[in-house]
């Protein structure tokens, strides 16, 4: 069995952010669900991107300032998590695609007010920089240098 590698808080926070700016990356050019389910490279990064913001968010609920400053809906995403790795065939391609054109703004918003209020991620995004600049992802990099500017 793999031994369990202890992340820092924060890196959590960055996770969630770089996987909501991926969805809105890999679903900019739909016009709709079915268009986003057909395209099965983007669908299934798009739900593993919704996976991540879940698993980012059950992390970060067990710190009791995150879950005390946080909107109650975060408690849903990690739900939903949990539905998309447990049950994927029983996702309704019109749900995830309302949750892309009417919530994920939302959540980008709400989880940069609760991080900007009580945590300080500045060094987290500046870890996560030099990992992306290793790997050449360049469009990953200006988001978060842009993030680092808004922090």
């Amino acid at each position: 069995m793999p031994k369990e590698v202890s992340r820092d808080f924060e890196l959590f926070i960055v996770d969630a952010f770089i996987a909501i700016h991926k969805i809105k990356l890999y679903t900019a050019s739909f016009k709709d669900a079915h268009e986003l389910q057909a395209s099965s490279l983007h669908w299934d990064a798009t739900m593993r991107a919704f996976e991540i913001i879940g698993e980012s968010l059950n992390n970060l609920l067990q710190n009791e300032t995150f879950a005390n400053s946080s909107p109650s809906y975060f408690r849903k995403i990690v739900n939903f998590r949990n539905v998309i790795a447990h049950g994927y065939f029983g996702i309704s391609a019109e749900e995830v695609w309302d949750i892309i054109v009417h919530k994920i703004d939302e959540l980008d918003k709400d989880l940069f007010l609760v991080t900007k209020s009580e945590f300080d991620i500045k060094e987290a995004i500046s870890l996560t920089i030099d990992e992306y600049l290793a790997l050449n992802e360049q469009t990953i990099v200006l988001y978060l240098n842009k993030l680092l500017s808004k922090i």
